[in-house]
């Protein structure tokens, strides 16, 4: 399960917004969040649905309306997707919570900058379940 913690918080160098920082709130109740370095065999592999197991999606607001940013030349949309490290604790209990926090580039892709955008957040954990999908707020940037 995720939440938004806080808001997210974004970061001005020379003037300009250039980072973006989001802090999710998770809990697991079976603990199998992340993967091993060498979780790399399907369906762990490059290319293989679950090789990401953190999804950012990116959308542009254009007259109030939220759409996936294309990359140009490319039939793929900007995203932010990682791979989270192997954080199940050990011991017999392995039920966990805490805050995971994201820093961005703000700008989604070079010569894109759309003034408002927002972001969507996903875990899938080793057993292949997928989190509940979370979203920022619609944020104005100044690129």
């Amino acid at each position: 399960m995720l939440s938004i913690k806080k808001p997210a918080e974004q970061i001005k160098l020379n003037g300009r917004d250039s980072i973006l920082k989001i802090t999710v709130h998770y809990t697991d109740g079976d603990g199998d969040i992340g993967l091993d370095p060498s979780d790399t065999l399907a369906p762990f592999n490059y290319g293989g649905k679950y090789f990401y197991n953190l999804l950012i999606k990116v959308y542009a607001v254009e007259n109030g309306v939220g759409k996936q940013i294309p990359i140009p030349l490319s039939t793929d949309t900007v995203n932010f997707n990682d791979r989270i490290v192997n954080i199940t604790p050990t011991g017999k209990n392995k039920a966990i919570y805490g805050d995971l926090t994201f820093t961005l580039r703000s700008i989604p892709y070079p010569g894109i900058k759309p003034d408002s955008m927002y972001y969507t957040v996903q875990i899938a954990d080793r057993s292949l379940h997928f989190s509940n999908i979370v979203q920022t707020p619609t944020m104005r940037f100044d690129f």
